[in-house]
């Protein structure tokens, strides 16, 4: 990868190789490399091929980059560099985005606080309310179907895949989860905008107790509030594992400076707040599967986020119930 990172720099004018690269951890699909050249220290992410065979692949990527700069003035965010006018560039057969480097880390409970939940809320209430429109961006008025969550378990099966016991005994909440998803979603998909879709604590940089946004790639239409409850549900978590009250106000308390939430239906929001994890769920499934990606480590990386997933459903949807009290109360 070191003579690969080379000759790109070289080629795009990035300036020759300083010191060795690095690669840097984290990445749950592509590969992302902390490079320093003659020019400056660059963040250089390789796209995964495999996600890349996509028909939409190309377009998603470039379309959340136009999201990152038009939101750059309004939220601190690293955005990707333009490369000869282009945000993905494709070299040698792969595809790569270029990032100034960002000497941030992410932070994790327990040791996320009440201020790092301001932030967080602030950040996405502005987000919200800028309302961006980006050309290319539809919005998705259609509701997708429900997955075929028996047949990957019959596939498990029949490969004697590790996780099979798992979905097993885990599929009628799956099915449950998901059939809600898809019941309320007429109703929920009448107010969306374009936002982040994925801020959870990998996707924030910290330096100096101050927040900045990257990895923008699923940026695109969502329900404002659908995408708020899935933030709380990431950041307010207490050093006992429970939901933290005062981490709680502290995020609602500055995201509802600039959103309203007295008219909103919690109860279509509660359905469909499962949405997220679901997604990621079933693609975790079909990598674990070998549907999906290609060689060993996918499969295992697959499993091993499969297996996470489900247990964070069964813990979300055990908050369910103080969750929404709060936030009906708020």
């Amino acid at each position: 990868m070191q003579k690969k990172l080379e000759k790109f720099c070289f080629k795009y004018n990035l300036g020759r190789l300083s010191q060795s690269i690095s690669k840097v951890s984290g990445g749950l699909l592509h590969q992302m490399y902390r490079v320093k050249t003659t020019q400056g220290e660059f963040a250089i992410k390789i796209l995964n091929p495999n996600i890349m065979k996509r028909s939409t692949a190309l377009s998603n990527m470039i379309h959340s980059e136009l999201v990152a700069n038009q939101l750059k003035d309004i939220v601190p965010l690293v955005a990707a560099r333009s490369i000869e006018g282009n945000y993905v560039v494709e070299f040698e057969g792969l595809y790569y985005m270029v990032f100034d480097w960002h000497d941030g880390e992410s932070i994790f409970s327990p040791e996320i606080t009440k201020e790092h939940c301001r932030q967080i809320g602030d950040a996405l209430g502005k987000i919200h309310a800028a309302n961006v429109h980006v050309a290319g961006i539809v919005k998705d008025q259609n509701s997708r179907d429900v997955y075929d969550w028996v047949m990957y378990l019959e596939d498990a099966k029949v490969k004697s895949v590790e996780c099979y016991q798992l979905l097993k005994d885990s599929l009628s909440d799956i099915r449950k989860w998901d059939e809600g998803v898809v019941n309320s979603w007429d109703r929920l998909s009448k107010c969306q905008v374009i936002s982040h879709r994925d801020l959870d604590p990998k996707n924030v940089l910290w330096k100096d107790n101050l927040a900045c946004i990257i990895d923008w790639e699923s940026a695109g239409y969502v329900n404002p509030y659908q995408e708020l409850i899935e933030v709380l549900n990431y950041w307010i978590v207490g050093e006992d594992g429970n939901l933290d009250k005062e981490k709680f106000e502290a995020l609602m308390t500055a995201y509802t400076e600039y959103m309203s939430i007295r008219e909103v239906d919690w109860q279509v929001v509660q359905k469909c707040s499962y949405d997220g994890m679901l997604g990621w769920l079933e693609y975790s499934i079909k990598r674990a599967l070998g549907l999906e990606g290609d060689g060993p480590l996918e499969k295992e990386e697959g499993l091993n986020q499969t297996k996470v997933t489900i247990q964070e459903l069964k813990r979300y949807e055990s908050r369910m119930n103080m969750f929404f009290e709060w936030i009906r109360t708020f």
